[in-house]
């Protein structure tokens, strides 16, 4: 009896032994909880590449917002030549389509930094698949076990707790970038929305200590946003047959220039609907047709997050853009802010996303003087 009962317990011992290490071995040892990973084709940068940024004074990272500074370039170089003796060289290291994590992995490559860094992208973060939605909780769930100050130290000083202490999730592996076709419910897209705010937000966050530690200088350039763009889907779980009506009869109240009427219409419909992006971007012209342009700023941005079609940046990246820079004392041009302030004006836009270039003019001259600034007590 006795001996059956030291077979069964070194059996349930062994079965719980297997189970923790299938558990844990699949678990990946991290520092910051990201649900993806580089593998080799990823981590190759071009070599000249590489040595062209780091021997460079200014950085041009982002995606195709900050590829499309190159433009400005020569005229950068002119007027910091006219108050320095040597005129710094600035090397663009932007790439369309890439988001924040790819920049962060590309600058971690480097052996010597710049002394300054422009972030200018964040229109592309969910170009390409990161993270499973279903793994929001999990991902959630761990930084905020990351944010907890003694977890954090427990794990840096042991890294191999991590795969006790982090919670499980599928981890991605990331190659050279491959566009991501997404075929998910509306409802997966709102929540795939959320997990992206939070992985750029701790992915800033990693970008301003790695500039900070390398003694380098950060100036991050919000996304300008085309607000008076048509939203490019509507999540199709924010709408119904009477909702489209009621779209309809104020889309044709607006055509009439009976913004008096529409506008109660379009209010009380997007508190009705509150996921639905054509409502606020209605309630946008509504208000914008009424000369309220603070609401038709408010209901555009809003209009900018809703959109079922991760086509551009948003509202919440420029936001938590702003919020990190003024915590953590980073430089920061409010380029969209200037866009939105300039609402109702003709022509504000070159096409849906690149702003015309009498504005970019002001952006790039604001950015010289920061630019003055840092290169004077560098």
């Amino acid at each position: 009896m006795i001996k059956k009962f030291f077979i069964i317990l070194l059996v349930l011992l062994l079965g719980a032994a297997a189970f923790l290490y299938f558990e844990y071995s699949a678990k990946k040892t991290l520092i910051i909880p990201y649900p993806y990973s580089f593998n080799a084709n990823a981590k190759m940068a071009l070599e000249k590449e590489i040595v062209e940024a780091g021997n460079a004074k200014i950085l041009i990272v982002g995606d195709r917002l900050g590829e499309a500074l190159s433009k400005y370039t020569p005229e950068l170089i002119d007027e910091l030549a006219k108050s320095f003796k040597y005129p710094p060289k600035i090397y663009n290291w932007s790439k369309p389509h890439e988001g924040l994590h790819r920049t962060l992995n590309k600058l971690k490559s480097l052996k010597k930094f710049p002394s300054i860094i422009i972030y200018h992208g964040a229109s592309s973060e969910l170009f390409e698949k990161t993270f499973e939605v279903a793994d929001k909780e999990a991902i959630f769930k761990n930084f905020s076990l990351y944010d907890d100050e003694k977890i954090i130290s427990l794990i840096i000083t042991f890294p191999g707790l991590s795969k006790i202490i982090y919670k499980k999730m599928q981890y991605l592996e990331l190659g050279p970038v491959k566009e991501y076709q997404n075929r998910l419910p509306s409802t997966s897209k709102i929540l795939e929305k959320e997990v992206s705010f939070k992985l750029f937000d701790y992915e800033l966050r990693e970008l301003i200590d790695l500039v900070k530690d390398k003694k380098s200088n950060l100036i991050l350039i919000t996304t300008p946003l085309n607000l008076e763009v048509r939203p490019h889907e509507i999540c199709s779980h924010s709408t119904t047959n009477g909702v489209i009506e009621m779209q309809q009869e104020i889309e044709e109240l607006l055509k009439e220039g009976n913004f008096k009427k529409a506008y109660p219409m379009a209010l009380a419909l997007s508190n009705e609907t509150f996921s639905n992006a054509l409502s606020f971007y209605l309630l946008g012209q509504a208000s914008m047709g009424l000369g309220d342009l603070a609401m038709a700023r408010e209901s555009f941005q809003k209009a900018t997050v809703f959109d079922c079609t991760h086509w551009r940046g948003n509202a919440v990246y420029n936001s938590i853009m702003k919020s990190t820079a003024k915590k953590r004392q980073v430089t920061l041009i409010d380029f969209d802010q200037y866009m939105a302030s300039a609402l109702s004006r003709d022509g504000l836009f070159m096409d849906d996303i690149f702003p015309q270039n009498v504005f970019y003019q002001t952006m790039i001259a604001e950015l010289k003087e920061s630019l003055k600034k840092i290169l004077s007590v560098d």
